[in-house]
């Protein structure tokens, strides 16, 4: 029996387990291989199902979701314990030209999460917005930017981010920000006039009950989070078609109506990306990778 550990945002996270558990039970079907999926639950109290595996010598043959687990691997454990497929799913020209593509191919991105702030409309005019991320530091936003609870990924990558740019301000960062909640919460909180600014994944961001809120598109760009697949050495040849389905129209088009960035090349971007021309800021795989060590759940 193969393994599949699922770590993915919340809001994606169930509808993509009802996908692959369906597309699984299609393939023992045709092919005899049976498959199990775990899917690791958001409890921050608890180890991580990736590290008690590691620790077992016991890993999923295929890992779907975030890289943060894998950073904190010890030298050589990679190489020695995962797959090397460089180009064997093909990745969007756009991604590809932004450095998206694992030049060692151990890790292979299926969607681009991108993280936003958001504000409410009654509360700041357009000339008061922070044009970038460096202007979260400033002191007029002391205790006025909401984000989810400090454990919840979103927030440790965006703290993870603003340290690794800014380390001699981030204490500033720190000041400003306010953790409570869910990232619903937390749009609800800036919808309902508590707070002018928001940060969340760019899902929750767009929408709000009131529209009370608006997007912002930071000049330097929209801090992102790649989701990958990566297969264990023990990985039957025939699991490798789970990242076939992955890439395949189905998925793909479901992540680009949460306004991500679907990695296949023949999926549209979503237009709510594409009318704000936006970026994203990546400086590629060896910085990601050096920057969240410590951040895994």
């Amino acid at each position: 029996m193969a393994k599949i550990l699922v770590h993915c945002p919340l809001n994606i996270s169930r509808t993509l387990e009802e996908m692959l558990k369906g597309y699984c039970q299609e393939m023992e079907e045709r092919t005899g291989t049976r498959v199990e999926l775990e899917t690791q639950p958001h409890r921050p109290q608890e180890k991580g199902l990736f590290e008690k595996y590691q620790e077992e010598g016991n890993l999923p043959e295929l890992v779907v979701g975030h890289v943060n687990d894998f950073a904190d691997l010890p030298a050589g454990y990679l190489e020695e314990h995962f797959l090397s497929l460089p180009g064997r799913w093909p990745l969007r020209s756009e991604l590809m030209e932004a450095g998206f593509g694992d030049p060692k191919g151990y890790f292979h991105p299926f969607v681009v999460i991108p993280f936003t702030m958001f504000y409410n409309i009654n509360l700041l005019t357009e000339g008061e917005l922070p044009a970038m991320w460096e202007n979260l530091l400033e002191v007029r936003w002391r205790k006025q930017v909401l984000m989810p609870d400090d454990y919840r990924m979103v927030s440790k990558i965006i703290r993870t981010f603003m340290e690794a740019h800014y380390p001699e301000r981030f204490a500033d960062f720190q000041e400003n920000v306010v953790h409570k909640g869910a990232p619903i919460d937390v749009v609800n909180a800036v919808d309902e006039g508590h707070y002018p600014l928001g940060i969340t994944n760019i899902a929750f961001a767009r929408i709000s009950r009131h529209k009370n809120t608006r997007l912002i598109w930071p000049r330097d760009g929209l801090f992102c989070m790649p989701q990958v697949m990566a297969w264990s050495k023990n990985a039957p040849k025939n699991l490798l078609e789970i990242g076939d389905f992955l890439m395949s129209n189905q998925v793909q088009e479901y992540l680009a109506l949460q306004a991500f960035v679907p990695a296949a090349p023949d999926t549209a971007i979503p237009q709510l990306l594409t009318d704000h021309h936006f970026s994203l800021r990546w400086e590629g795989w060896e910085h990601y990778l050096s920057i969240i060590k410590g951040t895994k759940i």
